[in-house]
This record gives C-alpha cells, sequence and structure tokens, in this order.
C-alpha cells in the first residue's frame, strides 16, 4: 500500500526541485522522520524543513530520525495552501471546497456532493483522505492510506470546532448522516445547534417545538458518531 506521501506527489503530480536532487543519499537503512516508515534512500531533513518556522516540530516523529524519504521531501515543498484533498491510487485526485457556493465559481466540487459521487463505485479503493477547513495547515504527514468502505481512514481539521485528528468512518453511514444533518440544517436551524442542542439553539421557522424535539432525539445519538464530525463540516443547505 503506498504511503500517504507517496499518494499526494501522485495526485499533485509533483517532483523535487531540481536543486535539491544532489542531496539524495542511498543505501540508508533508517526511518522517514515525517511517515515513520522504513527507508534506504532520503534526504536530510534539515534540507527541506526550515527550523527558523518551527513547523518540523510539528511535523516529525521526533529528533531522532535525521533523513525523510524522497516522496515525504518532495509532498513538504508542495503541500503548501493544500486544504482538502481526495486521492486515489490510481492518481485521480479531488480537491474539494467545503461551501457549494466556492465550487460554483470554480471547476472543483464540494464535498457535500463528492461524498455520494464516489460511493460506491469507488469502494474498496485505496485513497488519501483529508477533509480541511484550513487550507494553509498542513496535516497529510498525519493522514493515513486505506480503502474506500466500511473502515475509512481520513484526517478531520476542522479550527472551528477544534478538530484535528484521523478518523474511521463508515462511507455509507457517512452519507446516511449528512442526509440528516442536511435535512435539519434545510429547515432553518444553525449548525453550531445541530451540534449542541436544538432546543437551546431554537429558531427555526419551518418546524415547531415537537418536531425539533423528534429531530433532537436523532441527533443526540449521531453526535457520538465519527461520521457527524464530519458531516457538521460539510453539511449545505438545500438549494
Amino acid at each position: 500500500m503506498p504511503s500517504a506521501a507517496e499518494l499526494l506527489v501522485a495526485g499533485l503530480n509533483a517532483t523535487l526541485p531540481e536543486k535539491l536532487e544532489k542531496y539524495i543519499e542511498h543505501n540508508l537503512d533508517t526511518t522517514c522522520c515525517i511517515t515513520g516508515e522504513r527507508i534506504t534512500s532520503g534526504i536530510a531533513w534539515k534540507r527541506i524543513i526550515p527550523s527558523s518556522t518551527g513547523e518540523y516540530l510539528d511535523l516529525m516523529h521526533g529528533m531522532t530520525f535525521e533523513y525523510m524519504s524522497v516522496p515525504a521531501a518532495i509532498a513538504y515543498k508542495n503541500s503548501w495552501n493544500l486544504g482538502s484533498r481526495l486521492i486515489f491510487e490510481d492518481g485521480t485526485m479531488y480537491h474539494p471546497y467545503i461551501g457549494r457556493e466556492s465550487a460554483s465559481k470554480s471547476e472543483r466540487p464540494y464535498w457535500s456532493e463528492l461524498v455520494r459521487e464516489i460511493w460506491p463505485s469507488r469502494r474498496g479503493q485505496n485513497c488519501l483522505c483529508i477533509f480541511a477547513g484550513d487550507f494553509k495547515k498542513r496535516v497529510w504527514n498525519h493522514a493515513r492510506v486505506g480503502p474506500l468502505g466500511r473502515s475509512t481512514s481520513v484526517y478531520l481539521l476542522d479550527p472551528d470546532r477544534h478538530v484535528s485528528q484521523n478518523l474511521i468512518v463508515d462511507w455509507q453511514k457517512l452519507i446516511n448522516t449528512l442526509n440528516f444533518v442536511e435535512m435539519v440544517y434545510s429547515r432553518g436551524f444553525s449548525k453550531k445547534a445541530i451540534a449542541e442542542n436544538l432546543c437551546i439553539h431554537f429558531s427555526a421557522i419551518s418546524v415547531d417545538l415537537i418536531g425539533a424535539l423528534e429531530l433532537e432525539e436523532e441527533l443526540a445519538h449521531l453526535r457520538y458518531e465519527p461520521e457527524f464530525e464530519i458531516a457538521i463540516l460539510i453539511a449545505q443547505r438545500k438549494e
């Protein structure tokens, strides 16, 4: 199975800057400081990551390892301003927006549409999946590659809700949860109300209090599921 760095490099069709190729060392027997994989060739991380930024402390497994794999080096050099990505092993890459309005101004999809579009045709295919509400923060190094399906590994970065973690989600359940969250959202409730409690934040105009209580009962269960963490980020009101 390819690493997150390898899939990212393939999706971006990225290469190492020519001036850095001379620093590639071979016949190594060490661990990549970013991915944690064993490597036999690589580049000293100090050639790639400027220590003055302090970012290497967030990226690296530890200061013990001196080298990073070549794919990790390429990924680092090409991953600023990355945002959300969905990359499959065949090289197909999606660069989705969170919001429908932003997507309508470009040829890029938005997540709410994309999670439904790829299912079930892509079931079982290995992918790198990053849901990101901040396009400037590098998180690909934390993401894991795995098959799309009942146990899909995804990385979620939602700064507004202070969530930054790997999740294991059932893709069909994600779609079902998204359907429900968007239904509630389209009835006038805010995302804050959906995430916390409809009755506390009751202000919808198309649902009475009894209806809100019924919706809240279902949401009370969904909020504990990893699929909800994604759905509340990417949900869009129906047009």
